[in-house]
């Protein structure tokens, strides 16, 4: 299967070569407009490169405050801790900060007074009015509200549709699509009030899915749309809402690191119906895993790239 940026590149090529057809056919039947439309197309090109290659200007974070869902590892983590060093009052979101996570742990102990830690299972309507509370107790002095919520917790979840039980699919959910919907709703007057932002973390899985993939790639179709929408609505108040597409970055989020990738792997299988598991057999299975588990392992482990995203 080609790559979003493999796409990209045959798409860009088929459409340079019909541009150069029509206006070579331009060039013999209108000259006038071939010149024309040849300007237009050229103070296009540079417009863009000048876009792309000015600097870009850095937000300060002076008396602006950020929550960040899945800070215990991986992008939540890597990004809480630069927007720490950047100024901004930041509110790490961790699964574990109330029993010991070394993640949360870490963020503590490496981080400004400016950081704190706050408690949030994303799938705890508790959870996340608690979070919402210590927000509001801890805002930074003058502050109107909260600057940008990013909804970046998830967890992975393979298996072809014959083998992941509804279970298993509702958990995926519960996590990667109604998490940053509960998260966002609870949020929300917080944002509008600051004209903020909301930075939904997707996937390129929620682009298009691969065997063995649907039950996490139908969340991160989901979120994309929920996203679309929330556009829309939030254009009134002048809240933006970003998406980020990270494309195979597994092993530097801790969502398929092996121990979890194990793990998923001898429950899929443990859960199976055992006439599914007649017909398509261990060695398929096993076949199957290992294919999965040879993309997962092989994918970026900086993540860097996207925590220097600026939407």
């Amino acid at each position: 299967m080609l790559s979003p940026l493999h796409l990209f590149y045959c798409a860009s090529l088929v459409g340079l070569s019909a541009i150069s057809g029509l206006l070579l056919l331009l060039y013999h039947c209108a000259p006038v407009l071939y010149y024309l439309c040849t300007g237009i197309l050229l103070g296009s090109v540079g417009y863009c490169l000048v876009l792309y290659l000015a600097p870009k200007s850095k937000v300060s974070g002076d008396g602006k405050a950020v929550f960040i869902t899945g800070c215990d590892s991986g992008f939540g983590f890597k990004l809480a801790k630069r927007l720490d060093s950047l100024g901004f009052t930041v509110f790490a979101g961790c699964l574990l900060a109330d029993s010991g996570g070394e993640g949360s742990k870490k963020l503590r102990a490496e981080c400004s007074s400016r950081l704190s830690t706050v408690q949030i299972d994303v799938t705890d309507d508790g959870q996340v009015q608690a979070a919402v509370q210590q927000v509001k107790d801890r805002l930074p002095t003058g502050s109107k509200g909260l600057y940008a919520l990013v909804n970046n917790a998830g967890i992975w979840q393979p298996g072809e549709v014959e083998w992941a039980s509804i279970a298993a699919y509702r958990r995926v959910m519960e996590v990667n699509a109604f998490g940053p919907v509960r998260v966002t709703k609870a949020f929300l007057p917080l944002i509008r009030r600051a004209k903020g932002r909301v930075v939904n973390i997707t996937s390129e899985a929620g682009l298009h899915s691969a065997p063995g993939t649907s039950p996490y790639s139908m969340t991160k179709a989901t979120v994309e749309f929920f996203s679309d929408a929330l556009r829309h609505e939030m254009h009134k108040w002048g809240v933006k809402v970003v998406i980020v597409e990270p494309a195979s970055f597994g092993p530097s989020t801790g969502i398929t690191v092996p121990a979890v990738f194990n793990k998923l792997a001898t429950d899929l299988w443990a859960n199976m119906e055992e006439d599914v598991k007649k017909d398509y057999g261990k060695e398929y299975f096993d076949y199957h895993i290992e294919r999965l588990r040879a993309c997962t392992q092989g994918e970026r482990k900086d993540n860097t790239p996207v925590i220097d995203v600026r939407p």
